[in-house]
């Protein structure tokens, strides 16, 4: 025998002396039983499909479901009406895709593209080197210098452009817009 041979405990062995093969088999055995006892308890306390409780508690689920259902699919009809209904840019006179990102028109408070509006005081103001418009909020845009061409953190505004009014309402085509695709479900 070698010195590891006897370290070990003789052959065949592992380093703390015990038979591999026996513990596996007895570990197995004694999770298999634990596994049995806890199927065997949730059977008994499980409902059959057949009691009262369970069927009631299904034709709850169903009518839930189809309440929700019946909903889902009003949503949907009136959200697909509201996207069929095609609504023109009085600046360009093209069709706008998206509502969610047109703004109001100044003056009629009808949809236009945002890019129509910032082409439209592009052209008006003509900013000159180093200048940019840009929109800053709240239906305002602002006429930006940027001291450094190449460092867009640091500027200057030059002018404030208020576009849409801060008194008046929002058109109804936002607040129609706004009341279809907020109700989550």
């Amino acid at each position: 025998m070698s010195r590891n041979d006897r370290r070990r405990g003789g052959r065949n062995r592992n380093w703390n002396n015990r038979d591999n093969n026996n513990e596996k088999n007895e570990r197995q055995k004694s999770q298999e039983a634990r596994f049995n006892d806890r199927a065997e308890r949730a059977e008994k306390n499980h409902e059959s499909r057949g009691s009262g409780a369970y069927e009631r508690r299904q034709e709850r689920r169903r009518l839930l479901n189809s309440v929700s259902q019946k909903e889902i699919e009003e949503s949907r009809i009136a959200i697909k009406a509201f996207k069929e209904h095609v609504v023109t840019c009085e600046i360009c006179g093209e069709a706008i895709d998206d509502l969610a990102n047109a703004i109001s028109n100044k003056g009629s408070d009808n949809p236009v593209h945002f890019d129509c509006v910032i082409s439209k005081l592009n052209e008006s103001e003509k900013p000159g080197m180093n200048e940019k418009i840009a929109y800053i909020g709240q239906g305002k845009f602002a006429l930006l210098h940027f001291a450094n061409p190449h460092d867009q953190k640091h500027f200057t505004i030059r002018k404030t452009i208020e576009w849409e009014a801060r008194d008046a309402e929002r058109g109804s085509w936002r607040n129609e817009m706004a009341g279809l695709f907020s109700q989550v479900k």
